[in-house]
């Protein structure tokens, strides 16, 4: 008995001896490794029992975190590797982890701006990049970094232009006549999309970088603040965001501090991006004149001679060798003197001017930036700031931007924390905003053109704008000084200035354990002001001029555009959190609150003459009897424009999971808006989603040597959208473009076009899922594969009214469209040693857009009408080309099957010809990254793909009839396409233009037959069809390809010779861009098709330093 009770005492000292090692304060080091003894630095280390507790690994991945009493459990995480749970038993002093890595990153936080979860416990489609899958891309912009990375989003540049903005669509378009943006959210704050409108020409605002920077504010955002980018592309993970969630969610996480030692990092790249090649399959100044004077013999000589004894002849004048032999212009002295034209124009053989080279450069672009981070368990801080100066690859183009982020966390109490954000982003740019667009002038512009005279004077490009004299204008189209791009560009300029602020006020305060209270409030106020000179002797202000006067009087003078653009935007939410576990294995995570917001804009605009850039003076010239619409430009002189736009919403959300194998989530919200008339202004929106983690499950046991990890997830819920253009009131516009003249003075009158409508509402978007989640080989291989379906309900357009109504259209909720598709997802760590790595990854998506209805034929004969029930919503309508008919030179259309033809008029109606031809969207998208390193070399490649579209491609001469004197366009017979008008081929053409129908070529040429529209002889417009929406088949083409987009290497210095300099981390790299693509298309650019500004190839050198 005496034995029994003294190993009782004996064990019972022993338990007590170990609570009181596990209650009492210690302290415990070691150092957390992956599956090759490499270091994981950043890698975070807590305390389960108390959360509050600590520490992050250093360069060597080494730990040192201090236990506070009760805590026994330690849990190691780190982006990437899947989290491991640790006791530390009592006594224990050191303790070393290896971190095992996850493809699936199933543990990864998913951050939505509302709340925070797991990969794992997500039942909605979501897409995540992280800071280190960022940075290898050398970009400045947000969205371009996104590019190919993500299935189901698709980001394509608008424009070859650096920084401009991308296109992006996640998962096809949801609506018809509003924004497709998706919204972006910075730090759980909306950006605030709607921007001021302006009756400024889209150039002007684009020269100002206005809708690219302004509207979408992600421009101020800096790529190096960023921790994670989350898309949210379905009901289930975006119906949190309501009515503006339609076309998914973008959420943008900016950096924090981290409890440790302050940290800063400096990195800094320059790129240099190289101008766009001239498109060597246009002529050059031999082949262009040899044209020209085939042209001349052909159609004009006869008809020429003809007119110097009968003047109301017309004869075409095609281009130099036109001009020279009919002693046009500044060739007058010439005229009737052949020996002296054929010298004029052999000496022009000796200029071949790439126009390319004359207006653009080779950019050069420098983008530093630099941190500070640190913090401690009360308090954390990260300050930045970031500089770019870009130098466009136009001549006298140049910007640069400043960006200012503070980030700054204070936990004073154990209950209590708050945070302030800052965010303030500065643009100034110098941009030239010639009348005439230089891309596009570089690319038509005559080869036989120079720049400057041999005295060093701008020449005088004699055949860009020459034609209207020919026919007996009223006016000669040309400026005073003729036209010179060099002096267009150097003579109209736009400075910008814009400033953006935001401030950030967050805090959270436990009620219970289980249960607190967050708060958000957000400021932002935008600043942009643009100034846009022409000078005097500018074509653009002999337009301007013109505009005023409507004819030529002699007088020089400039102008002045002054645009004031003012926004301000405020949020406040704030909701109560539940999270509690119940039972064995039961937690219930519960978020419930409400959110107002409201934005304010205003903008003026001012536009004067005779501006004196060294006085600021300016005044309006004097008009005779001035006309109406000469009283119209006058009015758009001045104007101000301003909008206020007001929200309320309530939300709540539910997730809840078992022993985290089945997992259910339920979310609500109800959205107001001022927007929509006052039937319909309330809008709930409502999703649920659940999961099903299959290997959790015990008949999964025998399965997981193979199969890690199996999710099977459904969701089904709907979304809404704001078409912010559409009005439910009546609307009224008062203009001094109509007025009645009444006892000698005009007044104002009222018109009315749009009909009022109370049950204008909200776009509402109907979202079904099912997907399906794979790992295998310990995480190293990983598949996600999702099927969904979108259905656009109640999709907003003008609808056409009876005439009896007295309006002529309605914005109204009448058209449904639907998106379906399937995405797949595959990553691999293919190699993991000590020494190499090897991953791989693929993202692909298909993606099909039907409008299911919507008023309008199937047959195409209502053209007027936007859209078509059974086709895409970017369905490309058109005739289709059988060929060039041998007969008659012209391209043959195919006749439709239903076309009824009773007589010879019947063969030009365009509804004969319509057909489906294709569309702009892409079905297939996708993109690939394969990342190889050795040591501490790394190589990397990031592609995308696309397949299936459809472009229309006419880079068409800036010639039309428009500049044919009106007298005379009332006689001629109508070209079919400009490849047969002799009127606009006086620019630059491809050199195959040469390879057409002729009376003794009548087979296999490539282009129709040219004939003289005014020889009014033919006649094939009455037997042919040449409306616009039937031959602009002939320019539609179908576009796939596959672009490496990015090629980085990258080398960061040992960590034993980086120490020895202070340093804890030294990297550098180099980046091609856009250097390969794979394509069967002719044109530019398939990633831009049709623009005269293809994507620029770039080469970037960068640095980074860490202290």
């Amino acid at each position: 008995m005496k034995m029994i009770l003294r190993e009782a005492l004996i064990l019972l000292s022993v338990l007590l001896q170990c609570g009181a090692a596990f209650a009492q304060p210690r302290s415990v080091t070691g150092r957390v490794a992956d599956v090759n003894g490499m270091p994981v630095v950043g890698a975070t280390v807590v305390v389960k029992e108390a959360r509050n507790s600590g520490a992050i690994t250093d360069s060597d991945g080494r730990y040192q975190i201090r236990i506070p009493e009760g805590g026994k459990t330690l849990l190691f995480s780190f982006v990437g590797y899947q989290t491991q749970e640790q006791v530390v038993a009592p006594g224990r002093t050191r303790l070393d982890v290896v971190l095992q890595p996850s493809s699936m990153e199933i543990e990864q936080v998913v951050v939505t701006g509302y709340s925070q979860t797991t990969v794992k416990k997500v039942t909605g489609s979501v897409g995540i990049l992280t800071a280190d899958e960022l940075q290898l891309k050398p970009q400045t912009s947000v969205d371009a970094m996104m590019q190919g990375e993500l299935a189901g989003v698709t980001v394509t540049p608008t424009t070859g232009r650096p920084g401009a903005s991308q296109r992006i669509r996640i998962r096809g378009i949801a609506n018809l006549s509003g924004n497709t943006t998706p919204l972006w959210v910075v730090d759980g704050v909306p950006l605030q999309n709607e921007g001021p409108s302006t009756n400024l020409s889209s150039n002007e605002l684009k020269a100002g970088g206005f809708d690219d920077i302004f509207i979408y504010g992600i421009g101020g955002v800096n790529p190096s603040d960023i921790e994670s980018i989350v898309v949210l592309k379905d009901a289930a993970a975006a119906a949190i965001y309501g009515s503006r969630a339609a076309n998914g969610v973008i959420v943008v996480t900016t950096k924090r501090g981290k409890a440790g030692k302050m940290k800063v990092n400096f990195s800094s790249n320059v790129t240099v991006s190289f101008r766009p090649q001239r498109q060597p399959s246009l002529m050059n100044t031999a082949e262009k004149l040899a044209w020209e004077q085939e042209l001349w013999d052909e159609f004009a000589a006869e008809k020429y001679a003809q007119s110097l004894l009968d003047p109301s002849v017309i004869y075409p004048t095609v281009g130099i060798v036109g001009q020279v032999r009919s002693g046009q212009l500044a060739f007058s002295h010439l005229k009737g003197d052949t020996a002296a034209q054929d010298a004029y124009l052999s000496s022009l053989a000796a200029t071949d001017t790439d126009w390319y080279d004359v207006i653009l450069r080779n950019a050069v672009s420098v983008n530093g930036h630099v941190s500070v981070s640190g913090g401690s368990e009360a308090y954390n801080y990260y300050l930045s700031l970031g500089y770019t100066n870009d130098q466009g690859m136009l001549i006298e183009d140049s910007a640069d931007r400043y960006t200012f982020k503070a980030n700054l966390g204070f936990k004073p109490t154990r209950r209590f924390s708050f945070d302030v954000g800052a965010d303030i982003s500065c643009r100034k740019a110098n941009t030239p905003n010639p009348s005439v667009d230089p891309f596009t002038y570089a690319y038509f512009a005559n080869p036989y053109e120079k720049p400057y005279n041999e005295d060093g004077s701008y020449a005088n490009d004699q055949t860009w704008l020459s034609l209207p004299n020919y026919n007996r204008d009223t006016y000669e189209d040309l400026p005073e000084k003729g036209f010179n791009i060099l002096r267009e560009i150097e003579g109209n300029k736009t400075k910008t200035d814009y400033v953006s602020t935001e401030v950030r006020l967050g805090m959270e305060y436990k009620l219970l354990e289980n249960l607190k209270f967050e708060g958000l409030a957000s400021y932002n106020f935008n600043n942009n002001d643009t100034q846009t000179t022409r000078e005097e002797d500018t074509y653009g202000a002999y337009q301007d001029r013109l505009s005023i006067h409507r004819t030529h009087n002699g007088n020089l003078y400039g102008s002045i555009l002054e645009n004031k653009s003012r926004r301000t935007g405020y949020l406040l939410r704030g909701h109560l959190t539940y999270v509690g576990e119940y039972g064995d294995g039961h937690t219930l995570n519960v978020v419930g609150g409400a959110e107002l917001r409201g934005n304010d804009s205003h903008t003026l605009f001012n536009k004067r003459f005779n501006y004196d850039p060294r006085t600021g003076n300016t005044a309006l010239p004097p008009i005779e009897k001035p006309s109406e619409s000469t009283l119209r430009e006058i009015e758009r002189l001045t104007g101000e424009y301003f909008t206020k736009s007001r929200y309320a919403s309530f939300y709540l959300s539910a997730d809840y999971s078992f022993r985290d194998r089945y997992i259910l989530s339920v979310t609500g919200r109800a959205d107001g808006s001022s927007y929509f008339g006052t039937h319909a202004q309330f809008n709930p929106n409502w999703s649920v989603g659940g999961a099903w983690i299959l290997t959790e499950e015990p008949f999964m046991a025998s399965a997981r040597k193979v199969l890690q990890y199996a999710k099977l997830k459904a969701s089904y819920g709907f979304t809404g959208n704001i078409v912010t253009s559409a009005s439910p009131q009546l609307m009224m516009n008062y203009s001094l473009q109509t007025y009645r003249e009444y006892q000698s003075q005009n007044h104002l009158v009222g018109t009315i076009s749009s009909a009022p409508n109370p049950n204008l509402g909200w776009e509402k978007v109907n979202d079904v899922k099912v997907g399906l989640d794979l790992a295998f080989l310990n995480g190293r291989l990983s598949l996600e594969t999702e099927y969904y379906r979108r259905l656009t309900k109640g999709a907003v357009d003008d609808k056409p009214l009876y005439v009896t109504t007295g309006f002529t259209h309605q914005a109204a909720n009448f058209a449904r469209l639907r998106n379906r598709g399937i995405e797949f997802t595959l990553r691999g760590g293919i190699v993991q040693t000590q020494d190499w790595t090897l991953d791989a990854s693929v993202n692909f998506a298909f993606n099909s857009n039907k409008v299911l209805e919507y008023a309008s034929s199937v047959s195409f004969q209502h053209m007027k009408l936007n859209y078509y029930e059974g086709y895409p919503a970017r369905a490309l309508i058109g005739g289709k080309v059988v060929g060039i008919d041998p007969l008659t030179g012209l391209y043959e259309f195919k006749l439709r099957p239903d076309a009824v033809i009773s007589s010879d008029a019947d063969y030009t109606d365009e509804a004969n010809y319509l057909y489906y031809l294709g569309n702009r969207e892409a079905p297939f998208n996708g993109g690939f990254n394969i990342s190889a390193g050795y040591r501490n070399l790394r190589l990397s490649v990031n592609g995308v793909f696309s397949f299936g579209s459809y472009a229309y491609d006419r880079n068409e001469s800036p010639a039309t009839y428009s500049q044919i004197a009106a007298g005379s366009v009332s006689t001629m017979d109508r070209a079919q396409t400009e490849y047969s008008d002799l009127y606009s081929n006086h620019l630059n053409v491809w050199k195959d233009r040469t390879d057409r129908w002729t009376e003794t070529n009548t087979t296999g040429t490539k282009y129709p037959r040219i004939y003289d529209s005014f020889d009014a002889k033919y006649h094939f417009d009455q037997s042919n069809p040449t409306s616009n929406a039937v031959v602009d088949g002939i320019y539609i083409y179908k576009i796939s390809y596959v672009r490496i987009k990015n090629i980085t290497l990258s080398y960061s210095l040992p960590r034993k010779v980086v120490n020895r300099g202070g340093f804890d981390a030294v990297s550098f790299n180099v980046s091609l861009a856009n250097f390969f693509t794979f394509t069967d298309y002719k044109g530019m650019d398939p990633e831009v098709p049709g623009a005269i500004y293809p994507t620029t190839r770039s080469v970037t050198f960068g640095v980074t330093l860490g202290f």
